[in-house]
């Protein structure tokens, strides 16, 4: 009963978003998808393999374009240790995964280039040596800690990415 009191000011609220100019980012005039059908190149290592298989379902949904746009990345990842101990090993680390990528339209022709970061911070687990108050990292805690900022760091960077597109395309249509 409260939704239909409330489906008429729903109504006025869209008609309002339409007469100040709102246009979707995501859905352009003309019900043609912003990036479209896009073809990622293969990306080695367990970093480009996140990026690329969450880019992927990202950019699924834009696959209504019969055109295949190309996307090239170039992927690299670099570990920094934070948070010294006293015996100078890490207690944090920072990944950073930096995608420097080149898009194609379907003709082959380079539309733009650009590079985008992304940093994922994570814990490096402590044991007790069984030495009163000496402390070392768990091996496969620190591995496993890596992997888990490598998947974070990945999904991110292919949000950042699939938004990236989408704007510079935008703007590329927006400008004559």
């Amino acid at each position: 009963m409260r939704f239909l009191a409330i489906a008429p000011l729903v109504a006025l609220a869209l008609t309002a978003l339409t007469a100040c100019g709102f246009k979707p980012m995501y859905a352009p005039a003309g019900g043609d998808s912003v990036i479209g059908a896009v073809a990622i190149n293969e990306i080695p290592g367990k970093s480009g393999h996140a990026f690329r298989t969450e880019l992927a379902k990202l950019l699924g949904a834009e696959r209504g374009s019969p055109t295949a746009r190309r996307l090239e990345v170039v992927l690299t990842e670099r570990i920094a240790a934070l948070g010294l101990r006293i015996d100078e090993s890490a207690t944090r680390a920072d990944l950073t995964l930096t995608a420097d990528y080149v898009f194609f339209d379907a003709s082959g022709v380079e539309l733009f280039r650009g590079a985008i970061s992304q940093v994922a911070s994570y814990d490096i687990p402590s044991v007790p040596t069984g030495t009163p108050g000496q402390i070392s990292s768990s091996a496969y805690g620190e591995i496993a800690a890596q992997n888990d900022a490598r998947e974070r760091a990945g999904a991110m960077l292919a949000e950042r990415m699939r938004t990236e597109l989408a704007l510079r395309l935008r703007q590329s249509r927006a400008t004559p």
